[in-house]
């Protein structure tokens, strides 16, 4: 069978009420890029997409080259996830036959949630220095590798891409390539990415071991990077952390396997790796074994904190500043701060912007300076202020700071005059 082009499903997909079968993504709206088309993400054997609709956000993969008994292959994947069987690390998915319409004619789809997280190589780049951060990721990580082993799971393709991190864990991604039990062994449609992947890999390894080798290239570097975050700069290239291809072809000759050589405590991890590569697929061992201690236990995740409306935040920012608690008279039942806020018109009321809620708080902040000591006072709460309105206030129509500043410095000079007046 034929499938589209990525330019031809950028065509359809600029009219979603045509292009979906479902109502939701046909109700929906496709994330556009800046010039105007829809925002594609490319893949080995399909493109991704991102619709909203209401509040939600979904990721809808369209194939673009042909992978073998896709339904059936995400029917057995989603028996395995199900129930808890993906222990938090994967996404729901849908896959829908007949799911998009090109050029008259009706592909197959998966529609997925959309996952709030950083691509690995993303993450890695902002945080390869933290020991802090890269210590508790190592733990993750085998924690994964533990699950999947032990519910006979296998992704396939285990990258900087399809891995994202997230405060309390990992999720993975793109599940054309898994493995999940019921599928046929040695029956795989894709072998991965290359700098992740030993030399020998094809689609007759596909099979509940096949990650082994990608866990095993993550878990070195990383621990790698615990000791020396220089190599980072040194060896990622965008698309690995720090092992590539070439590498696994010839370990000797590797500048990034001499590197690694030189880590005292990594120098006899680094030599079995090196063996592994140049050996034959099927010897490949777990992590467990080729680390040779039990994983230690993942952080316990953080726990979720509501979330909060500007305005108690705010508050909550106002009371913990030096000076005066801010008066019951001025607080609601709930905790919100109330106050004099400015409703100009032509804007709905009770639609204040966050701008105006910030004034409203700052004529609390400046009462209280004023009354504890005078114009001093007053500069030191107009200070305090410029700082929550930074922190606060985005950059951004329809709020933006620079109205806040207006308001603020509005402010400050009415409670001047107002209470040197009283004061007089």
């Amino acid at each position: 069978m034929a499938y589209p082009s990525p330019d031809q499903y950028n065509d359809a997909l600029q009219a979603p009420h045509l292009a979906f079968d479902d109502p939701v993504l046909r109700a929906g709206k496709v994330v556009l890029n800046d010039k105007g088309l829809p925002q594609a993400y490319g893949g080995g054997f399909a493109v991704t997409y991102a619709v909203s609709h209401a509040r939600r956000k979904y990721a809808v993969r369209c194939f673009h080259k042909e992978a073998r008994d896709l339904q059936d292959r995400y029917a057995r994947i989603g028996e395995a996830l199900s129930g808890g069987g993906g222990g938090g690390h994967f996404v729901g998915f849908d896959y829908q036959p007949n799911g998009v319409r090109v050029m008259g004619k009706a592909y197959p789809l998966v529609k997925m949630d959309w996952v709030n997280g950083i691509p690995l190589g993303i993450w890695l780049e902002r945080n390869h220095r933290r020991k802090s951060a890269l210590t508790p990721l190592i733990a993750r990580l085998r924690e994964l590798e533990r699950h999947l082993r032990t519910r006979g799971l296998a992704h396939g393709d285990l990258q900087n891409g399809n891995i994202l991190v997230q405060d309390g864990g990992l999720k993975l991604i793109d599940y054309d390539g898994m493995f999940a039990p019921g599928l046929a062994v040695g029956d795989g449609n894709e072998v991965g990415h290359r700098h992740f992947q030993h030399p020998t890999r094809k689609g007759e390894h596909f099979g509940p071991e096949m990650d082994r080798f990608s866990f095993i290239v993550l878990d070195l570097s990383l621990r790698a990077l615990v000791k020396e975050p220089g190599l980072f700069r040194r060896h990622a290239n965008g698309e690995n952390i720090l092992f590539s291809a070439a590498d696994y072809l010839d370990p000797a000759q590797s500048k990034v396997f001499s590197d690694l050589r030189a880590i005292r405590s990594l120098a006899k991890d680094v030599e079995k790796f090196a063996a592994l590569c140049t050996g034959p697929l099927a010897e490949i061992p777990t992590l467990e074994d080729f680390v040779g201690v039990p994983p230690p236990p993942p952080p316990r995740p953080q726990p979720v904190v509501p979330k909060k409306s500007p305005n108690q935040m705010l508050l909550e920012d106002l009371q913990r500043t030096p000076g005066e608690a801010l008066p019951p008279d001025l607080l609601l039942a709930d905790g919100e701060p109330q106050g004099p806020i400015y409703q100009p018109p032509g804007t709905v009321v009770g639609a204040a912007p966050q701008w105006l809620v910030v004034a409203g708080v700052a004529a609390q902040l400046l009462w209280l300076g004023a009354k504890m000591g005078g114009q001093a006072a007053i500069d030191v709460a107009a200070r305090q202020i410029e700082t929550l309105a930074h922190d606060h206030l985005p950059d951004t129509p329809p709020t933006p700071a620079a109205l806040a500043g207006k308001a603020l410095s509005s402010l400050k000079q009415a409670a001047g005059r107002w209470f040197g007046s009283k004061r007089g």
